[in-house]
């Protein structure tokens, strides 16, 4: 069975073209400004929130002298009703919250799939209305490739292209047998192991969000301690609690996704047909240590890490099995002696082996989904890291051979 999933492509812009992009962005930020002023108006004089529909046909009229396409005018508008939308939900379960109100100076511009076109050659054509000449940019998609919208971003000093683009998952559950077992961990989110090498994605930057979290929170709350409840203060600091706590959210949703992207890039180029991972449900009540320990253990986010493997590996019909991973990173995988790690290393008193702490937990959760008992650590080379690089789209990050300190 095949279905059909929207995937990004990044394409960077040519650097002779920078101008024409800045032009464009400034062009998307000034039709959500009038959208967003015009919206803010009839509410404030009328009481009521004016209509889609109603409020497209009236940007259409106002930016009829702005030469783009009918359709990127339209893709601002609806934007701006995106972020309404999400206002009217987050509303109803917190009274402060504000519609969209902040003015942009640059915004991405947006092509929906009626003007774009994919020529032969691969270039892509985005129309940018009847009296200017189109957009250029060339590509190495295949022709007959389907893009259902052209976004215009600025990252890191440089424009892209973003082309979502629909691909054709096809279903390859069953048909192959290969296994990719998977030990997640606070440290180290995701630390892999496919019966040749063990892969540990660097959790630096998530575990950074997180301190940088907890210290400002400490900060603001001992703030409002010697606050009175209710005064002008005491409202400042609340609101400068709740953008903490809402930026560092975002930040660490997208570490989040990132990483498993990268993980499931990997799994598709090595054609795994099924992730086992360490089931690891109420450790939270299996697990007590001293108070520094016990704030990591709560601030860890393994259920949204697993929700995300689990969504991602369906898209390409990979099958996720929980199992037991009870033991994992203490039993020895070549002698089956247990032994107390130190640290992130783990050394067998049995037969001496040594690895790294988290590789033995994934080793060990392949060998025991797969009910083996060969020598898979023979000749194992030193567990590959993964480090964290946000300008990175996909599987490629992989650092150099990483060893345990």
């Amino acid at each position: 069975m095949s279905r059909y999933v929207i995937r990004t492509y990044k394409v960077p812009v040519p650097v002779e073209l920078y101008p024409l992009c800045s032009e464009l962005n400034r062009i998307a930020a000034r039709i959500y400004n009038k959208t967003m002023s015009l919206v803010k108006k009839i509410k404030n004089k009328k009481g009521f929130w004016l209509s889609p529909n109603t409020a497209q046909k009236y940007i259409l009229r106002w930016s009829s002298a702005i030469d783009i396409h009918t359709h990127s005018k339209q893709a601002m508008v609806q934007l701006y009703f995106q972020a309404l939308n999400s206002y009217f939900v987050a509303v109803k379960t917190n009274p402060h919250a504000k519609p969209p109100y902040k003015r942009k100076n640059f915004l991405p511009f947006i092509w929906k799939n009626q003007a774009i076109k994919l020529l032969p050659d691969g270039k892509v054509k985005l129309s940018m209305g009847r009296n200017r000449e189109p957009f250029v940019i060339p590509t190495t998609l295949p022709a007959g490739t389907t893009i259902r919208q052209a976004k215009l971003v600025y990252e890191a000093g440089r424009y892209y292209l973003h082309l979502a683009i629909e691909v054709k998952s096809e279903h390859k559950r069953g048909q192959s047998q290969k296994v990719m077992s998977v030990d997640v961990g606070i440290l180290r989110p995701i630390t892999c192991f496919d019966g040749s090498e063990v892969i540990s994605y660097h959790g630096g930057v998530l575990n950074s969000i997180l301190r940088y979290r907890n210290k400002r929170l400490a900060d603001i709350q001992r703030a409002l301690s010697r606050c009175q409840k209710g005064s002008r203060r005491y409202k400042k600091l609340s609101r400068a609690k709740r953008r903490v706590l809402y930026k560092t959210r975002n930040q660490i949703n997208d570490v989040l996704h990132k990483i498993t992207s990268y993980f499931i890039g990997l799994c598709v180029q090595k054609n795994i047909g099924t992730i086992v991972v360490g089931d690891i449900t109420n450790i939270r009540e299996r697990t007590n240590g001293n108070d520094n320990f016990n704030q990591k253990l709560h601030q860890w986010a393994f259920r949204k890490l697993m929700s995300q493997i689990e969504y991602k590996a369906q898209i390409f019909g990979i099958e996720v099995v929980r199992i037991s991973e009870a033991h994992t990173s203490k039993t020895c995988p070549v002698c089956g002696t247990q032994n107390r790690p130190s640290g992130r290393n783990y050394k067998c008193a049995g037969c001496g082996f040594e690895y790294h702490r988290d590789g033995v937990g994934a080793i060990n959760i392949w060998k025991r989904y797969l009910g083996t008992k060969s020598q898979v650590v023979a000749g194992l080379a030193p567990a590959r890291g993964v480090r964290f690089n946000p300008h990175l789209c996909g599987h490629g990050a992989i650092s150099a051979p990483w060893k345990a300190a």
